[in-house]
């Protein structure tokens, strides 16, 4: 049976881990793996026993190639269950959206999903990458993709070649927001995967952060975006959200929505927010 894997990258806890905990309550082993890549050993109340082993973990920084370095980690690790087919980053900011049932039967093996920006938004800060890929390729895309197997299989054996995406992109910015899309783009000729229409038959299905945020696998709400409760200032982390906004985001297409902070526990605790995610709607 088909799997998914929730690759979770925590500083030290997740923050609405009973939110979790919900989600998969009920749901056959044979459907899911969780792993999760730490900074800090805190105990977990009920994911502990999904921690990847400490010697394995990566020293990270923040918009740093060690964020990718760790990424690879959880890929390599869900790669050695065969059945594992999407590969979900996830961080301990987010919450589900919709249900565990709805996302499996949803996501299609074929396709990895991505949320990508303009090109123009890699540069100036892209140069230094110039000396290894051609311009053309160079894509940036939210960390917080859903790769397929074969994606994540590509992903990981380029990183046999000494001269792959870690060595791309290690001086830029926030490598994570550019390494997996350029490789991909690079691998399958894609010059232009902001526009959707060119890269479905690569097995790549993308948004663009041109288009509302709620479109995304994986919502986040920064300033101006075309969004009703548009973010005031750079990324919203939620302490709370209203009800209103909250029923907005269960019926987009998002799956998973970040930031929530610890504090907004309260006001996602209602009945429309729990029945949306186990199915009990």
């Amino acid at each position: 049976m088909n799997k998914i894997a929730f690759l979770f990258l925590i500083y030290d806890v997740i923050n609405h881990e009973n939110i979790w905990f919900n989600f998969f309550n009920g749901i056959s082993k044979n459907k899911y793996n969780i792993y999760i890549h730490y900074k800090t050993n805190e105990q977990l109340e009920f994911f502990n026993d999904y921690k990847i082993n400490i010697n394995k973990t990566i020293n990270t920084k923040y918009a740093d190639i060690s964020i990718v370095k760790a990424q690879n980690v959880l890929i390599k690790e869900a790669l050695k269950d065969k059945n594992n087919k999407h590969f979900i980053f996830l961080s301990a900011s987010c919450i589900p959206l919709k249900s565990f049932n709805y996302i499996y039967s949803h996501l299609d093996t074929k396709y990895s999903y991505f949320h990508i920006a303009n090109p123009d938004d890699c540069f100036p800060d892209c140069e230094v990458a110039l000396e290894y890929i051609p311009k053309k390729y160079i894509n940036k895309a939210s960390q917080w993709c859903i790769l397929n197997r074969r994606h994540s299989e590509l992903l990981i054996n380029a990183t046999n070649n000494p001269n792959n995406y870690l060595l791309w992109f290690k001086d830029t910015y926030a490598p994570d927001e550019l390494c997996y899309i350029s490789y991909l783009s690079y691998v399958y000729d894609l010059s232009y995967v902001y526009d959707n229409a060119l890269s479905l038959s690569n097995g790549i299905s993308s948004t663009s952060y041109a288009s509302p945020p709620e479109v995304a696998t994986t919502f986040a709400n920064w300033e101006d975006m075309n969004y009703k409760y548009v973010s005031e200032r750079e990324l919203k982390n939620y302490k709370n959200i209203s009800e209103e906004e909250l029923e907005h985001l269960l019926k987009s297409d998002s799956l998973f929505g970040r930031k929530f902070k610890p504090s907004c526990y309260y006001s996602l605790n209602k009945r429309l927010y729990y029945d949306m995610i186990t199915d009990k709607k």
